[in-house]
């Protein structure tokens, strides 16, 4: 008799947990490639960073001592010898005295190391931290990858593909943003840490002393335009726009609007971080309105790279995708 044919066992279905970490790997090679975006970022690295060099190893440096005063027509350095001249001068006994006592603090703190050091960390927080990293530099870099996580597969019309992925769309929006945010990370922190090399010793003191509350801010905010990606055709337009005209301006605002800014959440952070690293020197510097809590800018931060992540889900899952020309 015939030998009778054996089918061939149907093919093994893959498995979602396979398919979820093979999303994340092929979402993290896809973003090697730096776009527009992200080379503008560079580039602005590139000149904050020779900027801090220059202002870090210039004869003026971050400290006090070699800053000059427009008031008194002098450095702070050269200031007490102004003040000898001037108490050098034949004038009674009392006026004498209380010159000595008004400028008795003024010539303590300029001998002092401590207050001097800590007055120049704070100084390079202000400019270098605040003002260029979370100003500038976390936004773009954030904004160049996590936006385009979604975003270059639309414009690249690739999206349907990625959708016939043996996954629900809440998980491919999950692993695409896993697989982008180990960039955003090291772009991130990546360049906070070339800013901080720039600055010396100070820079290594800030490196030290911001790394989470960057970390937490650059997690934060990568969550933020992986929804905007997804959201917007352009992300690019609404992020810039977004943290150019509400970011920057609310954060810095009196009021309770700012309780809405991420960035004002990350500057509470970073201004607690502040307050525990310096004993001499109030950190009223830093121009922080009303700081949150180190607790309420943890929860806040963290807590909103769950939400925008979970809504990005939830969206993301109930879209109909397009293929665009």
């Amino acid at each position: 008799m015939p030998a009778t044919a054996v089918a061939p066992p149907p093919p093994a279905r893959p498995s979602p947990v396979s398919a979820f970490l093979v999303l994340i790997a092929f979402s993290f090679r896809r973003q090697w490639r730096i776009r527009q975006m992200g080379w503008v970022a560079l580039g602005l690295l590139a000149v904050l960073a020779g900027t801090v060099a220059v202002m870090t190893y210039g004869p003026t440096g971050w400290g006090l001592l070699n800053r000059y005063s427009w008031r008194y027509q002098t450095t702070m350095k050269d200031f007490p010898q102004q003040l000898d001249q001037v108490q050098a001068l034949p004038l009674p006994s009392d006026a004498t005295g209380m010159q000595l006592l008004a400028t008795a603090p003024f010539r303590a703190i300029l001998v002092d190391p401590i207050f001097l050091n800590d007055w120049a960390f704070l100084s390079f927080s202000r400019w270098v931290v605040f003002t260029m990293h979370l100003g500038f530099l976390m936004p773009l870099f954030t904004l160049a990858f996590a936006s385009a996580a979604i975003g270059s597969e639309r414009e690249g019309r690739t999206l349907i593909w990625l959708l016939t992925r043996p996954l629900p769309r809440w998980a491919v929006y999950l692993a695409k943003f896993l697989g982008v945010l180990p960039w955003s990370v090291v772009a991130s922190c990546g360049g906070f840490v070339v800013l901080c090399l720039a600055g010396g010793p100070y820079g290594a003191r800030a490196l030290v002393t911001y790394w989470p509350a960057i970390l937490a801010g650059t997690i934060a905010f990568s969550a933020l335009f992986h929804l905007v990606g997804t959201l917007f055709r352009r992300p690019a337009v609404v992020g810039l726009v977004y943290v150019f005209f509400f970011e920057m301006l609310v954060a810095n605002l009196p009021g309770s609007l700012k309780q809405l800014s991420l960035n004002y959440y990350t500057r509470s952070l970073l201004y607690n971080e502040a307050t525990g690293a310096v004993v001499a020197v109030a950190p009223d510097s830093l121009d922080v309105y009303a700081p949150a809590g180190p607790v309420t800018s943890w929860a806040t931060l963290l807590g909103a790279a769950v939400v925008f992540t979970v809504v990005g889900m939830y969206l993301f899952g109930r879209q109909e995708p397009k293929d665009e020309t």
